[in-house]
């Protein structure tokens, strides 16, 4: 990475850092633009480019663990099997998550609160869901799995990701979210010729 795209990633940073850290503080609607930005010493205009509203500050948390699924997918799908490529995919996004936990519990706190918030990350996750499905039943794979199973197998493990998650702000914030998600996908059995 260049300077320039350094100072840049470490300027993105410190808005989304200091955005949560208001937000937390002050709750989303109260915090406003123009407080984001001089808690950075920069211009609103400055914070606008690196997020178009305020609500993607918290979005870009979400986009940024996609991000994560994306790239750990298709590298592991290169030598693991579909399913088991894709629970350590959803273990790194959560991991990475559990690491910047002061600020995931902000992000999904906001979420919930927040209904234009909450169905951009749920119309973003069914997109993703679609695109992971599409991934698994690539032609271009070996051995692409069929549709419908790429489907299901997609859909079930948004969905642990989704308990995981509800389950850690509702009451378990002090134990891990890899940890959590081990657990509910303990209770599903996919069969051995996909795992």
């Amino acid at each position: 990475m260049g300077l320039r795209e350094d100072k840049k990633d470490r300027t993105r940073t410190q808005l989304l850092e200091a955005g949560l850290d208001l937000i937390h503080k002050r709750g989303f609607e109260e915090t406003t633009v123009a407080d984001i930005a001089a808690a950075v010493s920069v211009s609103p205009r400055t914070l606008l480019r690196y997020f178009p509203t305020k609500e993607d500050v918290i979005v870009s948390w979400v986009q940024d663990g996609m991000t994560i699924i994306r790239a750990e997918l298709r590298e592991r799908l290169r030598s693991e099997p579909p399913v088991g490529a894709l629970l350590a995919s959803a273990r790194a996004m959560l991991a990475d998550f559990d690491e910047k936990s002061r600020f995931f519990l902000t992000i999904e706190t906001t979420i919930r609160s927040n209904r234009s918030i909450s169905a951009r990350k749920e119309q973003m996750i069914a997109e993703l869901i679609d695109e992971v499905a599409h991934i698994l039943a690539s032609p271009e794979r070996p051995a692409p799995l069929p549709g419908i199973v790429a489907y299901t197998i997609a859909g079930t493990v948004f969905a642990l990701i989704r308990a995981t998650i509800s389950s850690w702000v509702e009451e378990a914030a002090g134990v891990s979210l890899p940890d959590i998600f081990d657990q509910a996908a303990s209770v599903v059995h996919f069969d051995n010729s996909v795992t």
